[in-house]
């Protein structure tokens, strides 16, 4: 499936038309802008008015049955999955011969993993404590990194995709796993809203920031 997605290489600034880095490099500033707000509010207010208000309500009105699929979407998205899924997916496209998309996929998820490792420690936000949660979870809370990882992998799908007729199918899937991920993890307490809001926006951050310099890098 993934070589009948693939249908056209990525393009170098020598075979293309016009320069193909310039709406990835768009795509990438403008969540890399949203980060910046995001964190400068986490900075001047911890935490942000809003995110109190949303988590409370949200906490309110969550049944039982939303904190079971919150635990297994915990599970789904954490490093158990997330790291030999993000190893797998560019060693299969290289053995397919797809070596452009692997190294896309392999530097543009790892990059996403690093980024929010990095805003972690430059932010040093610390967890919400609303309420006991059913998971454990250590560690900073801005952004979140399950939602960096949803974020990074259903944005490296869609690219994969784009040029098949799967394009829509993928970025319909994609979108709603990233805003799922997010989601539940506001439900079970153990990041804000705008930790979910930051790392959705690294995610797709690094990964079109990859794609915009791997024409050059292809040229090297």
């Amino acid at each position: 499936m993934l070589r009948g997605m693939m249908t056209a290489p990525i393009q170098t600034p020598s075979t293309a038309t016009r320069p193909l880095w310039i709406w990835p490099a768009a795509g990438a500033a403008a969540p890399a802008a949203g980060v910046l707000i995001l964190g400068q509010e986490v900075l001047e207010r911890q935490p942000v008015t809003l995110d109190i208000s949303a988590m409370t309500w949200l906490h309110a009105h969550t049944g039982a049955g939303l904190q079971i699929f919150g635990q297994i979407m915990n599970v789904v998205g954490g490093p158990w999955v997330t790291t030999p899924l993000f190893l797998l997916l560019p060693l299969v496209l290289w053995f397919l011969g797809e070596r452009s998309f692997a190294v896309f996929a392999g530097v543009g998820l790892w990059l996403a993993e690093a980024a929010q490792w990095l805003l972690k420690v430059a932010y040093g936000r610390p967890r919400p404590d609303l309420w006991p949660s059913d998971v454990h979870v250590s560690g900073l809370s801005f952004p979140s990194g399950h939602a960096t990882a949803a974020s990074a992998l259903a944005t490296v799908l869609v690219v994969l995709a784009w040029r098949s007729r799967w394009r829509w199918v993928v970025l319909g899937t994609g979108v709603v796993y990233a805003a799922l991920m997010g989601f539940t993890r506001v439900v079970l307490g153990v990041h804000y809203p705008t930790d979910v809001l930051a790392g959705a926006l690294t995610g797709l951050m690094c990964v079109m920031a990859t794609l915009a310099v791997l024409p050059f890098l292809r040229r090297a």
